[in-house]
């Protein structure tokens, strides 16, 4: 009797598995039903374009002062007053440096009173060339006489030019024991102090004009072909942009570089610009004109080799392509099949295969 109930218990038990069975089974064909019917890979698509493309090369340059003097000395002397310092910023005509003029003055000062005499003396023979003339019409003095007299005068008169031809001499050179700034600018090297003795050609001082800078570049000569004197040119200093012209090229190259220097003047200049700073540009290395112009994640690889996929008929098709360019976000290629007229896929694109049914998202 026991055994009859376990059983009775076991079928039971398999009737209501069976039951469940079979109701799941209904459920599942009746949502198969009401589900909608899938059609393809969710993709997503850009427009093809055609145009230009022109890839960029990167250089650095140097920030140069173009005017830049060493300062020096036009006469000998003892350094009396330095009227600068290094950092110092000064006036064109400034005085920087006086040198002793103590024996120079003196000089002067004789030379003046010797012109003040010949000047007397001028004036004495002047009128005792007047008297003898009259002397000489009344044939009261002798031709002789008279020539002595007339010549007395050209000798003092030749001796007052040269002694003011010398006059000059000195004056120019106590005008050169005041030094002087050649132009405005900044003092970035001092060569003397107080005291020093300074011979004739000897340095001073090292003076920039910071209002007055170039940058110069070393570039291939096939990238100094393609530019033009004046053309406008963006640069980059300090991660500020900043605006130049082409001056020109240089046309001394470096042998062992194989480069030419480019010079470029700076259209505005602020206070975070000094020599020696980096600057950047970009020149064009590459122009592709007329070119199929497609997003750069549509290019994909597959099967070792470059491919976009497009959408024909709500299926993928892979078309080959040959990449000319890259630049940034954009490629140019060649591709037979490729029309501006088609949109490629940039996303999806790594998952799906050719023919794959596929729904642009």
């Amino acid at each position: 009797m026991f055994e009859y109930g376990r059983a009775q218990f076991f079928l039971n038990r398999l009737i209501l598995i069976l039951i469940w069975s079979l109701s799941m089974t209904i459920t599942w064909a009746e949502d198969d039903k009401q589900a909608p019917e899938k059609t393809g890979s969710l993709v997503t698509t850009k427009a093809v374009s055609s145009g230009s493309l022109i890839a960029y090369q990167n250089f650095i340059g140097t920030l140069h002062y173009s005017e830049t003097s060493v300062v020096a000395s036009q006469v000998a002397g003892l350094v009396l007053k330095v009227n600068f310092a290094s950092t110092s910023r000064v006036k064109k005509g400034q005085v920087l440096v006086e040198l002793d003029h103590e024996i120079l003055d003196s000089r002067i000062g004789a030379i003046k009173a010797s012109i003040k005499e010949l000047r007397l003396q001028l004036e004495k023979v002047n009128k005792d060339l007047q008297r003898y003339t009259k002397l000489l019409r009344q044939k009261n003095v002798s031709q002789q006489q008279y020539d002595e007299v007339y010549y007395n005068k050209i000798t003092l008169e030749q001796k007052q030019i040269a002694l003011q031809a010398e006059l000059d001499i000195l004056n120019i050179e106590r005008k050169q024991s005041l030094i002087r700034a050649p132009f405005s600018g900044v003092i970035i090297d001092k060569a003397i102090s107080r005291g020093e003795w300074v011979d004739k050609g000897g340095s001073i001082a090292t003076l920039v004009n910071p209002e007055n800078i170039d940058v110069i570049f070393n570039i291939p000569a096939r990238f100094a072909t393609k530019l033009k004197s004046k053309q406008d040119i963006e640069l980059t200093i300090n991660d500020k942009i900043y605006h130049g012209k082409i001056e020109g090229i240089i046309i001394q190259g470096d042998s062992r570089t194989r480069t030419v220097p480019l010079k470029i003047k700076l259209s505005k200049l602020d206070d975070s610009l000094f020599a020696g700073v980096e600057a950047e540009i970009k020149l064009p290395r590459e122009n592709h004109s007329d070119s199929l112009l497609v997003p750069r994640d549509a290019v994909i690889k597959r099967f070792g080799q470059d491919v976009v996929f497009t959408i024909q008929d709500n299926k993928a098709q892979m078309i080959p392509v040959k990449v000319q360019l890259f630049n940034g976000k954009q490629v140019a290629v060649i591709a037979e099949g490729l029309t501006p007229q088609h949109r490629v896929i940039t996303k999806g694109n790594e998952r799906i295969f050719p023919g794959q049914a596929v729904m642009e998202q």
